[in-house]
């Protein structure tokens, strides 16, 4: 009977991992797919807005746990706005839309992506575009979040 115990727990606590794990995943996804999307509208996603969005989600405690998943999304995002900015640009705003109904994570996935804008140091006019733009989508005021519009 212990063993029976032992094994039902150990694969409860094993499906209780995979379950967070998708859960958590429309946030990932939402904040790999807003930090490139800013990264992405002056032109050029530069390589210290990439460092800082996987620093950022590698630090998350709710994130880190993606390991080379992280990798693999950011990848897939950069590659299809590299391709063609309208169709990675829809692609993400389907990402965001995922976390869109919970203020959490809108709120943090904004968060995130306040801090790739603020990467280089500054946040840039076109940056500033797509934040007010994702701040509208989640129903935030980028005031409150430090930014001034």
């Amino acid at each position: 009977m212990f063993g029976l115990k032992k094994l039902l727990g150990k694969h409860t606590g094993n499906a209780q991992a995979e379950m967070k794990k998708v859960v958590n995943r429309d946030l990932m996804q939402a904040i790999v797919g807003g930090g490139l999307l800013i990264a992405a509208a002056d032109g050029e996603i530069e390589a210290s807005e990439v460092a800082k969005l996987d620093e950022l989600i590698r630090a998350n405690p709710n994130l880190s746990h993606f390991g080379s998943e992280i990798t693999e999304t950011i990848n897939r995002f950069t590659a299809q706005l590299n391709a063609n900015f309208q169709v990675g640009r829809l692609a993400i705003k389907r990402e965001l839309a995922d976390v869109k109904n919970s203020q959490a994570d809108a709120e943090e996935a904004f968060v995130n992506i306040i801090a790739v804008a603020q990467a280089d140091g500054e946040i840039e006019a076109g940056e500033m575009v797509v934040l007010k733009e994702v701040a509208l989508h989640f129903g935030l005021r980028p005031q409150d979040y430090g930014i001034e519009v």
